[in-house]
């Protein structure tokens, strides 16, 4: 029987691949006429809410990138129906099998949804991030989705009327199975348009595929300022196995009338570009699954994003901190896989997954510039000065 492929997104993840058709577009909000505010709590760029399944109050990821999920821990707590099982591939080659079981009823706020298709995943990010499952854009399907990040609230309704939108600022928007993962086309220079998803999971901005890149490279979209080499991205299993990449800087980016400038992006492997949770640094925005239109009200008309990137990207493997990417002005000095014993005098042998995900890998090189005592896998150890790169 020739099988169906079909690609989901998970937390932290680029792509998931399925070998046989599943779809997560079932069950839903059974009420009519409905208008919530859910306030959520943003952490490290990634956005959480509560969520009541089996009388008790649980700490759940949004995820519009994702399909819904459930942990082990929760799954054994309820033990739902299993209606499904599927191998899958993650966004680091990584493969394994997970269970698709339904969730009978699940409350957000006053809102009740039955009959929930959710992943089973017992990924220690999740233990790190201290969470009992993803909302996924599965359960978002039927609903105006609004993100107003100022008041840190989530608002779920069948009424986009009740809602404050600009109908100026609106753009289509593409779903589809299996999770009714949303798609808009972004506004690049020189008339030239790229397909991205809006991946709330996601803690950047934006993140081209290595297939757009190479489409956009004669358009004039975009500067390569960089090559690279190493594990960038961490799947729902591990990291991925060290590949090359690039890092280019784009030409003003326009997304509903508001300007963005000097955004750098990495390439990935996986299917799909994608608009991460970082713009909602930038303003509200507005998923309407019922019209297919997602709109941004931008806070302001144009934004100066120049992050200004390290020349090395660090990454946990297994139990310790290491440089998970090495770009050009590095090349040949360290090299991926090497440990990072201290940045700037204070010890990483300590670091951890959980201490990564929580909060370190935003703090640890806070300033223009760090020197990092490096091991390599050989044990030789010496000392590097980076610089942030314009």
């Amino acid at each position: 029987m020739k099988q169906i492929l079909h690609c989901i997104f998970i937390i932290l993840l680029t792509t998931e691949c399925f070998g046989q058709h599943v779809t997560f577009n079932k069950g839903g909000i059974g009420d009519k006429n409905y208008y919530q505010e859910i306030p959520y709590e943003l952490v490290n760029g990634r956005i959480f809410l509560i969520s009541e399944v089996n009388r008790i109050k649980r700490r759940f990821l949004f995820d519009t990138g994702a399909p819904t999920q459930v942990t082990v821990e929760l799954f054994e707590e309820l033990k739902p129906a299993i209606v499904n099982h599927t191998d899958i591939t993650d966004a680091a080659g990584n493969k394994t099998a997970l269970d698709i079981v339904s969730i009978k009823v699940l409350h957000i706020g006053d809102l009740t949804f039955n009959d929930i298709p959710a992943l089973v995943t017992g990924s220690q990010m999740y233990r790190c991030l201290k969470i009992d499952g993803v909302i996924g854009s599965n359960m978002l399907r039927k609903s105006v989705v609004q993100i107003l990040p100022e008041k840190h609230i989530i608002i779920l309704t069948d009424d986009e009327t009740r809602l404050t939108i600009n109908r100026k600022n609106q753009t289509d928007m593409m779903t589809g199975e299996p999770q009714s993962y949303p798609y808009f086309m972004l506004q690049l220079s020189n008339k030239n348009t790229v397909k991205v998803g809006f991946d709330s999971g996601a803690d950047n901005l934006l993140r081209l595929t290595e297939k757009d890149a190479r489409r956009l490279v004669k358009s004039g979209v975009f500067q390569k300022v960089s090559t690279g080499y190493g594990s960038s991205n961490r799947g729902l299993l591990g990291l991925q196995a060290p590949d090359s990449l690039y890092r280019l800087k784009m030409l003003p980016i326009n997304l509903a009338g508001c300007v963005f400038n000097n955004v750098f992006t990495e390439t990935s492997k996986s299917s799909n570009s994608r608009i991460g949770a970082k713009l909602l640094d930038y303003g509200n925005v507005t998923l309407d699954f019922i019209h297919h239109l997602f709109y941004f009200d931008p806070l302001g008309q144009s934004n100066d994003v120049n992050d200004m990137p390290w020349p090395l990207k660090p990454v946990i493997e297994g139990d310790k901190l290491t440089v998970g990417v090495v770009w050009e002005s590095l090349k040949g000095k360290i090299q991926s896989g090497d440990q990072i014993l201290s940045v700037d005098g204070e010890s990483c042998e300590a670091i951890g997954l959980c201490d990564w995900l929580n909060g370190k890998s935003e703090t640890l090189m806070p300033n223009k510039s760090a020197v990092l005592s490096i091991r390599d896998r050989k044990g030789n150890i010496k000392e590097i000065h980076i610089d942030r790169e314009p």
